[in-house]
């Protein structure tokens, strides 16, 4: 029986070899049970060639590639493996290593760490160690999730950029941030894309709000944000109970008159300098034209709890008060 099984296995290795012509071996792959390699059946284990789609049953599967990465693909899963990427198309993937996870236009890395990738009617990250990077098709940074923590994303957030976050809006270093109340990250907000040109964003500042948005390809200009936002939509969830979240972050929940507009038309010079000639030189157009520097939503792993419900605060004169967190 044993003679049988390696037979089977050495020509199904010949037939695999035969199917990836001139592709490389990569690693080893092994299961419990069956999966298929190439469309054929395998028990056991097998080589694994660059690019080939692997697909499990209700077995689950383990790849160790010479690269050192380790990779698992859960039961019912189906994943086209190359050496140092993934493209995931359904199911449930898991890479621990320096590697990249492609799945339905997003493209999920984490550098040394260990990262789980879902795809069901939504795309689910989450970060098991170390910070899993989001980007779109196009390169641009849409979340970077801290250890411990997960984000979902829709199917076109690959393609469009657009993203929603919740959580407390306050203003830091002369612009507009927003704590994430999921995964504690912190994003910079700009209001070039709202109604009312973002005096939006002043009238909710230390309020829970949820905003709709336009991830950038500038960089943030405040320290502990990563990607930028360009905001097309603001809503109220709650008001105040931001004190606390904006004491850990060192911000305020009261912003100089002006702040808002000041917010819409800084992101409009940074985009269109930005557009003309990068980052840089839409940073420093917007400086030297007296406004802010560049249209900035920065996403990136935030330190505190949030305070969601732990106080109220008040609206008085324009302004909001609050003598709880």
């Amino acid at each position: 029986m044993r003679a049988v099984l390696i037979k089977t296995q050495f020509l199904f290795a010949l037939a695999a070899g035969a199917a990836l012509a001139g592709a490389p071996p990569i690693g080893i792959i092994t299961a419990s049970g069956q999966f298929r390699l190439e469309s054929s059946a395998v028990w056991g284990n097998s080589t694994l060639f660059d690019g080939a789609t692997v697909e499990t049953d209700r077995a689950s599967s383990e790849m160790s590639l010479r690269n050192g990465v380790k990779l698992q693909l859960g039961a019912a899963s189906k994943a086209k493996v190359f050496e140092r990427r993934e493209v995931l198309e359904k199911g449930v993937g898991i890479a621990a290593g320096s590697y990249e996870i492609d799945a339905v236009g997003l493209r999920i890395r984490a550098e040394g760490a260990r990262m789980r990738v879902a795809v069901t009617d939504r795309i689910e990250v989450a970060a098991l160690s170390g910070v899993a990077r989001v980007t779109g098709s196009g390169g641009f940074l849409i979340a970077a999730i801290p250890a411990g923590r997960a984000m979902s994303f829709s199917p076109q957030a690959g393609s469009t950029g657009v993203v929603t976050r919740t959580g407390c809006l306050m203003y830091k270093d002369g612009h507009f941030i927003l704590q994430d109340e999921n995964t504690q990250e912190v994003s910079e907000i700009y209001g070039k894309g709202l109604p009312q040109g973002g005096s939006e964003l002043q009238s909710n500042l230390g309020n829970r709000v949820e905003i709709a948005g336009n991830t950038l390809s500038t960089k943030p200009a405040v320290s502990i944000a990563t990607v930028d936002i360009n905001a097309t939509k603001v809503t109220q969830k709650s008001q105040g109970g931001c004190l606390t979240v904006a004491s850990v972050l060192d911000a305020k929940t009261e912003a100089p008159a002006g702040a808002g507009k000041a917010a819409a038309t800084g992101a409009a010079a940074g985009a269109a300098a930005g557009a003309a000639a990068g980052a840089a030189a839409g940073a420093a157009a917007g400086t030297a034209a007296g406004l802010s520097t560049g249209a900035i939503v920065g996403i990136i792993a935030g330190v505190g709890a949030a305070g969601g419900g732990a106080a109220a605060a008040l609206a008085l004169s324009g302004k909001k008060g609050s003598t709880s967190p």
